[in-house]
């Protein structure tokens, strides 16, 4: 315990000592130790009651040194794409240090709702869910994306040896599977792959974004036609037919990289005139995506109906506030403790 405490007070120390390491090592080689590269699976349910395998996710386990000098390269990545431009976090959000990218896209969605309605304009919105989304991504999508933002080229080497020799093995209570080649997907657990995503989306919305133009808000208010979050992709047009254009060609492009939506899972709500219109249909994947009177979605941490009221939200939110502030105070940590609960556990709840 005095071992783990000492290293939380001095992560900062370590980890700096560890980037002065992997630049003399890791970088100068351009190699990939075999121990980075090899990962114990584990599933963890998505929902509750999962008793399916598609109810899972797997996490990796991954050695530590590993992690620490992938966390290192990722957080240089991410500084040389944001400082150059290259993710537009107008659209992309996901996976950007600073930038509560829910909480922003969740009121910007809802806002366009509700000027629609107030304004008495048409506008349509689509949630799309992407299937297996880590586990199906190519890697030549990603090398793609490395090429396309000038990443320099040891990097790439390094990424394209590192998931070329990526293996997986799973347990369970009574057996032990052989190692697994990761021949697709990224790993859900290694510090890199959260960025090497977005990059690989940022590609595919960029070839996506100039089938629509801004969505009309009225009062000279216009919004981009693309919202993400990681994998979360939200299509908001004034115009029904670009609507369809965007959603055509973002399905072309998923199929071009091998991947697919999920229609069951994803909602579409259209507004005609300020009204809810539950006559428009779209499809995705050759089939008919529900619509949020048909079936409420949530998204962002918010819900979504053909009520277009936040009634509901709110008294949920009050609820959940009083249930929350009740906990706080019966627990027995100190004072100090309790107000870091409210700030970092409750209100992000809330949020």
């Amino acid at each position: 315990m005095v071992c783990l405490i000492y290293c939380i007070k001095n992560v900062q120390t370590l980890k700096s000592g560890y980037t002065k390491f992997s630049e003399e090592h890791g970088a100068t080689s351009r190699s990939i130790c075999e121990q980075w590269m090899s990962a114990d699976g584990v599933y963890i349910p998505k929902e509750q009651n999962s008793t399916e395998i598609n109810q899972f996710r797997p996490i990796s386990v991954l050695n530590v040194e590993g992690k620490i000098f992938f966390s290192v390269m990722a957080s240089r990545l991410t500084k040389y794409l944001t400082e150059n431009g290259y993710i537009n976090t107008s659209v992309q959000k996901g996976g950007i240090p600073g930038v509560s990218g829910c909480l922003e896209h969740a009121t910007m969605i809802w806002e366009a709702i509700q000027r629609a309605k107030s304004e008495k304009l048409n506008l349509d919105v689509i949630w799309l869910d992407l299937s297996n989304a880590y586990g199906s991504v190519p890697h030549q999508i990603i090398q793609l994306a490395l090429r396309m933002y000038h990443v320099p080229e040891d990097i790439q080497v390094m990424l394209d040896d590192y998931f070329s020799g990526f293996r997986m093995r799973f347990s369970t209570n009574s057996y032990t599977t052989d190692w697994i080649n990761l021949e697709i997907g990224i790993a859900m657990g290694c510090t890199i792959s959260p960025i090497l995503f977005v990059m690989a989306m940022e590609v595919i919305l960029k070839a996506a974004e100039n089938s629509a133009g801004p969505a009309n808000l009225g009062g000279g208010c216009y919004m981009p036609p693309l919202k993400a979050f990681m994998d979360d992709t939200t299509i908001i047009c004034s115009k029904e037919d670009e609507t369809r254009r965007m959603l055509e060609r973002l399905d072309i492009l998923m199929a071009w990289c091998r991947m697919k939506f999920k229609p069951k899972k994803s909602r579409s709500l259209s507004v005609r005139k300020g009204k809810i219109d539950a006559t428009t249909i779209f499809t995705v994947a050759s089939q008919q995506i529900p619509t949020v009177s048909q079936e409420p979605v949530k998204s962002l941490g918010r819900w979504y109906d053909s009520s277009m009221k936040d009634t509901k939200r709110g008294l949920e939110t009050v609820e959940l506030a009083t249930e929350g502030l009740l906990a706080i105070n019966r627990c027995g940590l100190q004072g100090k403790l309790k107000v870091w609960c409210l700030q970092f556990m409750l209100i992000s709840e809330l949020l």
